[in-house]
């Protein structure tokens, strides 16, 4: 089974970002050439290869949705897609659970019980599936407004794709085993406010900005 690691990131974040989490995925032994970082908010889209890893430009910024709306409007093949977020890393466990679960065959599998941010595997025949539903919440307003508007309905609608259809199964990295760790902590040296939440099911720690309902998503690193 190939898994490919999809990347979101956005033109404001990934100078500083990617090189972060594509350390912590390489360390933990993913090969870079399954790697793909999918960049939003750029005039159009185009596809590069560096340092051995794809990065694709999008036409579009749809927060987290962007790598599977370009997966289902272009066919890019792969058994299975990770989504992850940039503002993520990886500890050294997380390709051997990750490679464990595909062995099951399952339709997606979340990050914990919703909600999870999105975060998590799916297959690709399913992200093609809901094809119509994805390209809805394709976003190419960049004002200010734009972006808030979509970055509040994700708020809203969080797990647009994995715990929001049914009756496919939805499972979880590991059921009993869910909890984070919570630390404030921002990894890019920026004034925000940023907390560190670690899922030891996975092996994985995300930086956080927005962890509850604002008025004003937080739209800065």
């Amino acid at each position: 089974m190939q898994v490919n690691i999809a990347i979101a990131t956005n033109i404001n974040f990934y100078k500083k970002t990617i090189p972060i989490i594509v350390k912590s995925l390489v360390d933990a032994g993913i090969d870079k050439e399954y790697i793909f970082i999918f960049n939003g908010g750029f005039d159009k889209r185009e596809e590069i290869v560096e340092n051995e890893i794809k990065t694709i430009f999008l036409d579009h910024n749809s927060f987290e949705y962007a790598p599977l709306i370009d997966i289902a409007e272009n066919k890019l093949e792969s058994d299975y897609w990770f989504l992850i977020h940039d503002t993520c890393k990886v500890g050294p466990n997380f390709k051997n659970i990750l490679c464990s679960v595909v062995c099951d065959n399952p339709i997606k599998v979340a990050l914990k019980r919703s909600p999870s941010m999105s975060i998590g595997l799916y297959k690709y025949d399913y992200i093609l599936k809901y094809y119509d539903k994805l390209i809805k919440i394709k976003n190419k307003d960049y004002s200010l407004e734009g972006l808030q508007k979509w970055k509040q309905w994700g708020i809203d609608s969080e797990d647009h794709l994995l715990w929001k259809h049914e009756p496919e199964n939805t499972t979880l990295f590991n059921p009993d085993n869910s909890f984070t760790k919570i630390k404030q902590e921002n990894w890019y040296g920026q004034s925000t406010v940023r907390i560190v939440e670690y899922y030891p099911q996975l092996d994985l720690y995300k930086n956080k900005s927005n962890w509850c309902p604002k008025k004003t998503m937080e739209l800065n690193l």
